[in-house]
């Protein structure tokens, strides 16, 4: 795509061959005003400038879970040079800013995207007819939680919440469900910064599911219940999570470590 100039816009429109990705914005402020349910967008900051790409998982994570991203570049740079030494644009929490693939195969704002990445084979023919058959079925148009689609996949959390709302993708059967996940690290709370997790598969444990602390932001240091790289339990806040959870997360997880492997890396 070519280099592009976001800063101080409220939204964007991306054009690439006959791709166009309409109205995206930088983030959305909550209010309770009638007439936003969505809440008001904030303007992307200064420095906004460079590329849009896919972002593809690690490889043992499921390659549906690649998103869309923005690297700020320097402009003066050679393309390559550029990207190669720019940064990801980050949200006000310090979580990545991204457009999951499922929301742009589902969105009405987004013409031609999936033609986009056959043409460029950004993704196998395997995952565009899964999330064909998704956007088939309009599964995640109306999902505005994380999605998941395998364990080890990161998911930035909010330091300002007690429990985390998961939305787990089952390809397979073409549906989505959700669980309100406890994820609360520290005691003090702070609704502007994010911390980074993941679920992993676990024999021994409830649900054959823990929860691995994968980063803490900076401002947290010394005050978490846990550290970087420790395990939680799995524990569900709110509605019962289906006891298929842990199956569907293991049936699409490109490769899962073994319980012995997972116990030298927490020890």
């Amino acid at each position: 795509m070519d280099f592009i100039d976001l800063k101080q816009q409220l939204h964007f429109a991306v054009r690439y061959c006959n791709m166009s990705v309409m109205f995206g914005t930088y983030k959305r402020i909550a209010t309770r005003a009638k007439g936003k349910k969505y809440g008001y967008p904030l303007a992307f900051p200064a420095g906004t400038h460079g590329y849009f790409y896919l972002h593809h998982p690690p490889t043992d994570v499921h390659p549906c879970a690649a998103a869309l991203r923005f690297r700020t570049c320097d402009e003066t740079l050679p393309p390559q040079q550029g990207f190669s030494a720019g940064k990801d644009l980050l949200l006000p929490t310090g979580a990545p800013w991204e457009m999951d693939l499922l929301h742009l195969f589902t969105s009405a704002f987004v013409t031609n995207f999936r033609e986009a990445l056959l043409l460029d084979n950004m993704v196998s023919g395997e995952v565009l007819s899964q999330l064909d058959t998704l956007a088939g079925h309009q599964v995640g148009s109306r999902v505005r939680s994380h999605l998941l689609f395998s364990f080890r996949q990161p998911v930035s959390v909010s330091m300002g919440q007690r429990s985390t709302t998961l939305s787990v993708v089952d390809l397979g059967a073409s549906t989505i469900t959700q669980a309100q996940v406890v994820t609360k690290i520290a005691k003090r709370t702070d609704k502007t910064l994010s911390c980074t997790m993941c679920l992993e598969y676990n024999p021994s444990a409830p649900r054959h599911i823990v929860i691995r602390v994968l980063q803490i932001p900076n401002e947290f240091r010394g005050e978490t219940f846990v550290n970087e790289g420790d395990i939680l339990p799995f524990k569900i806040a709110g509605k019962k999570a289906p006891s298929s959870t842990a199956d569907v997360l293991l049936r699409q997880s490109p490769s899962v470590p073994s319980h012995a492997d997972q116990s030298r890396h927490s020890a």
